[in-house]
């Protein structure tokens, strides 16, 4: 029988991973928020999920609408700061042909107190499939 040794990994290593995991996890939870508010199209409850001077962009609210994000990378950047990009997937309640819309956006998200507020929104693509 032959018993393969298990490599144990820094305990810097690890709370760096657990530490990435829940950066993580808070930024899906934050666009998972702020796709909830564009389906109900409440663009003031939306807007504040952005920083003051910050224009709100993104995928055009509308109810009835379907959205995803497609992929989310996150990249922290210091202590309070965030640098994500995602792809938001959308379609209307009545789809057709080309109805698949694919949004990309890169974001700076700056934590405020307990939440995370985005400083600067850049959108990429905006396409219909």
């Amino acid at each position: 029988m032959t018993m393969t040794a298990a490599t144990s990994r820094p305990a810097t290593e690890v709370a760096a991973r657990i530490r990435f995991s829940a950066l993580y996890a808070q930024a899906e939870r934050f666009y998972t928020r702020q796709l909830d508010l564009t389906r109900a199209a409440d663009a003031a409850a939306l807007a504040a999920t952005f920083a003051p001077g910050t224009a709100p962009a993104g995928p055009d609210p509308s109810p009835g609408t379907r959205y995803w994000i497609g992929k989310l990378e996150i990249h922290p950047d210091g202590e309070a700061t965030l640098r994500t990009r995602c792809s938001i997937l959308s379609r209307p309640a009545a789809p057709g042909p080309g109805s698949l819309r694919v949004t990309v956006v890169e974001d700076v998200l700056t934590r405020f107190d307990d939440d995370w507020l985005v400083t600067d929104r850049r959108v990429l693509r905006d396409l219909p499939l």
